[in-house]
């Protein structure tokens, strides 16, 4: 799981620039215009150019447009800010020795200490506790663990519960056809940021292949010049 958390803080930390360079895209009326307006961030032109004609294709847009529908669609919205929920855990754990259970985590990072409950993430907690409460046994035993009351309530999407960041994943089941469609999907889109990854990369080693051609054309320069003075020298020994 830590080579995943680790890809995942990538891919979000990648996911975060390239939003912010989308935002400055769409300041401007035209590609045109967008182009003579490089983003700072971005190191050369012929970055920016291929940043925007991606920005600017119709898969781009249908996928954009696609995702806005999606996050219109949530219905309870978490207070754990930038910080990762596996960031908030690993910090709780080491104050109190232990890592928390599945619904406790919910309550961690969907409650607000100064503004209480999203209404929404309210609803959601009240039914766990009162799954929990009627799936809990006279004798303490329990026949749902907080993880599954956690996927039965949130639902399950690309292996882990909804809603709960990087962490509790559902106890096993069978993999659904739809469930498979979706990994396939996501993969799809996995593999080009990779691609668009590997575009700026491979930019990158151009120039500092360049750069490594001249120093060393320089070094050869200098090393010439260093055995020219030292044969000068001993031709010319000062009197």
């Amino acid at each position: 799981w830590v080579e995943r958390y680790v890809i995942t803080t990538c891919q979000t930390v990648f996911c975060n620039f390239r939003y912010k360079l989308k935002k400055h895209f769409e300041k401007f009326s035209t590609i045109e215009e967008a182009i003579e307006n490089k983003h700072d961030d971005v190191k050369t032109q012929e970055e920016w150019e291929f940043l925007c004609a991606r920005f600017s294709s119709e898969k781009f847009q249908i996928r954009s447009e696609k995702n806005a529908i999606n996050r219109s669609k949530l219905t309870h919205h978490h207070k754990a800010g930038s910080k990762s929920f596996m960031s908030h855990q690993e910090q709780i754990a080491a104050q109190t020795g232990e890592m928390q259970g599945a619904i406790d985590r919910f309550e961690t990072e969907y409650k607000s200490t100064k503004k209480g409950w999203d209404l929404g993430a309210k609803a959601k907690w009240d039914e766990m506790i009162k799954m929990r409460t009627e799936t809990t046994q006279p004798d303490g035993t329990r026949t749902m663990t907080d993880d599954e009351i956690c996927a039965k309530v949130l639902g399950v999407k690309s292996g882990y519960i909804k809603g709960c960041g990087f962490g509790p994943k559902p106890p096993p089941s069978r993999v659904s056809h739809s469930s498979i469609n979706e990994m396939s999907e996501k993969n799809k889109e996995l593999q080009e940021q990779l691609q668009e990854t590997q575009h700026l990369v491979g930019t990158q080693q151009q120039k500092i292949d360049a750069q490594n051609e001249v120093i060393q054309r320089l070094e050869e320069q200098a090393k010439k010049f260093e055995e020219f003075m030292a044969n000068f020298s001993r031709q010319h020994p000062s009197s």
